[in-house]
């Protein structure tokens, strides 16, 4: 037996009430994306205080109220953009160093990488540094951002370093600060002296610098490590 009218109607009006609210949920996710990106993009051109509200709502195509409703103010895109930026950079971190294959090519796979990320995708390390030279001595929250993603990065390293080496390792935090250290620096060289070559001279340098502090830890542990005499030798 067929439900009554009055049924088919109200649940005819409770799906169109639920497809609505999924449509609406599912435009409000959109619009939050592409202020997201525009705001990712313009403050990697410009910086954050050169990056009005009016520029992000032209280039996200939202109005005013979008980006209030979403994130209160222009200050509060701050948090999930570095969030959403350092994502994408770790994870290209974790891709260079977790491979198979002997720590020379592991480390030419990761100073390679390294490269990349700097020719190819420089506004991700650009965008950091400045929001962390704008921000970090005014915005508590932002400041501990920063820091959280700069310690997870230097953590990839580490343990990319390690696992290469087949056991932990005092001085990989040390090489991995190195290694962060020439990054932030080939993205300010690349912003001075954009010339390829430079950038390409830059970490050929890098991976001497690695190769050199690598070679010199395992010197100094081989050299303070106990000499066993020769089986047989009574002396």
């Amino acid at each position: 037996m067929p439900p009554p009218a009055r049924d088919r109607a109200q649940t005819s009006t409770i799906e169109g009430r639920r497809a609505g609210l999924g449509r609406r949920q599912r435009q409000g996710e959109a619009t939050r994306e592409r202020v997201l990106q525009a705001a990712i993009d313009l403050i990697a051109e410009r910086g954050f205080a050169a990056t009005s509200i009016d520029a992000l709502c032209q280039r996200a195509g939202v109005v005013r109220t979008a980006i209030y409703w979403h994130f209160g103010a222009k200050e509060g895109l701050l948090v999930p953009v570095i969030e959403r930026v350092a994502s994408t950079w770790i994870e290209e971190i974790q891709n260079a160093v977790y491979r198979e294959g002997d720590p020379v090519a592991r480390l030419d796979r990761f100073v390679a990488s390294l490269r990349q990320l700097v020719l190819e995708r420089p506004h991700l390390m650009r965008l950091l540094l400045a929001v962390a030279l704008e921000r970090s001595d005014q915005d508590p929250a932002t400041r501990d951002a920063l820091r959280a993603i700069f310690e997870r990065a230097q953590l990839a390293i580490v343990k990319g370093i390690d696992d290469s080496l087949g056991q932990p390792w005092p001085e990989s935090a040390l090489i991995a600060r190195t290694a962060l250290a020439f990054l932030s620096h080939a993205i300010a060289q690349q912003l001075v002296d954009p010339r390829p070559g430079e950038v390409e001279r830059l970490f050929v340098e890098l991976r001497t610098a690695l190769l050199l502090m690598i070679g010199a830890r395992l010197r100094e542990r081989l050299d303070a490590a106990p000499i066993d005499p020769p089986q047989g030798d009574t002396r």
